[in-house]
């Protein structure tokens, strides 16, 4: 379908629709509803770059690698920050590969998000619980781990910063990790459908491949500004996991999203930085048999992972955008292989 009769269409549709506003509940029976994002400390104690050096120091103390930390870009006019800290705990990334080596590589990071808004200072992580039971495709085995590492984050951030405990959740809530179309005709299915092979090379070099990769993925992007921002290597899977983001692709993400699902946050002046932490995206290159292959997931259902709170109207009105995202990311992929 063309994007100008997609656009039609999903204008007729919205109408019929209001806005995704999904409840955090259980259904009174089996299925419990968890926000992707959750706060661990609210209103914390001490400076932003205070703050941000204490986790770290914290994370590496207990047990994390710190692969990243990353100043996420800002609305036009925000005075407030946000940084991004990527960590690898390798036993539990080892748990993740072993449930599912295919997707577990896009869950294996954690993404501890410290910014600010009107109300201080605060800290959020992704959810396990969320993320897993979506990159998992639903497997109800794992809910204990993804319960045990959150706790475990949890600690890792409450013994280093000091302010007001919080187990708040937001972002997209959901009663199950399947994600279905929006409105009937976009970007839904089971994530494993969702890992798109950017690029095959029959019967590759693994280190080579992947050297020339991060060879193309270190340039910025033309209009994202997307570049190589961490890598975390899995060699008893032979894969590699990099991490990609940018300025403007940030910051346009957060004018869109806004406050979210969260009313109460709909007064403030930049409340789409609470969702920094669905960034960066992974870029994955893996052997699988005599081949390798670089792999992302469809950048439309990544962005319905982390930002399908927005609601309907805001991804239709912005539909082109991750289409343009995953095209920079494929290129700068293609012109690393082109290296020699």
């Amino acid at each position: 379908m063309k994007v100008k009769t997609m656009i039609y269409v999903l204008g007729a549709l919205v109408s019929c629709f209001l806005l995704s506003r999904e409840a955090f509940a259980t259904d009174g029976k089996t299925k419990k509803a968890y926000g992707v994002y959750e706060f661990v400390v609210q209103s914390a104690q001490g400076s932003f770059d205070e703050v941000a050096q204490t986790l770290e120091k914290s994370a590496a103390e207990q047990g994390w690698q710190v692969l990243a930390q990353i100043d996420a870009g800002v609305p036009e006019a925000c005075s407030y920050r946000a940084r991004v800290l990527v960590l690898l705990q390798p036993a539990y990334a080892q748990a993740i590969m072993t449930a599912n080596r295919e997707t577990g590589p896009f869950g294996v990071v954690d993404r501890v998000n410290i910014f600010e808004d009107e109300k201080g200072l605060h800290v959020a992580v992704v959810n396990p619980h969320s993320i897993n039971r979506t990159i998992l495709m639903n497997d109800a085995a794992f809910a204990e781990m993804s319960e045990q590492h959150l706790l475990a984050l949890r600690q890792m951030i409450l013994i280093a910063v000091l302010g007001t405990e919080s187990h708040e959740q937001f972002g997209p809530a959901r009663d199950e990790g399947h994600i279905g179309k929006t409105m009937g005709v976009m970007a839904g299915g089971a994530f494993v459908d969702k890992i798109v092979d950017e690029a095959v090379i029959p019967a590759g070099n693994f280190e080579q491949v992947v050297n020339m990769v991060r060879k193309g993925l270190s340039v910025p992007s033309p209009k994202w500004g997307m570049h190589l921002v961490y890598e975390t290597a899995l060699p008893e899977y032979e894969t590699v996991v990099f991490g990609t983001t940018g300025t403007p692709m940030d910051s346009k993400s957060f004018s869109i999203v806004k406050a979210g699902g969260s009313d109460a946050r709909k007064g403030f002046k930049c409340p789409g930085l609470a969702h920094a932490a669905a960034y960066p995206i992974e870029v994955v290159v893996t052997k699988q048999g005599a081949d390798v292959k670089v792999r992302l997931v469809h950048i439309m259902f990544r962005m319905k992972m982390y930002f399908e709170d927005a609601g309907k109207w805001a991804f239709m009105k912005n539909m082109g955008m991750p289409g343009s995202m995953q095209d920079e990311i494929k290129a700068q992929i293609n012109s690393g292989l082109a290296t020699n």
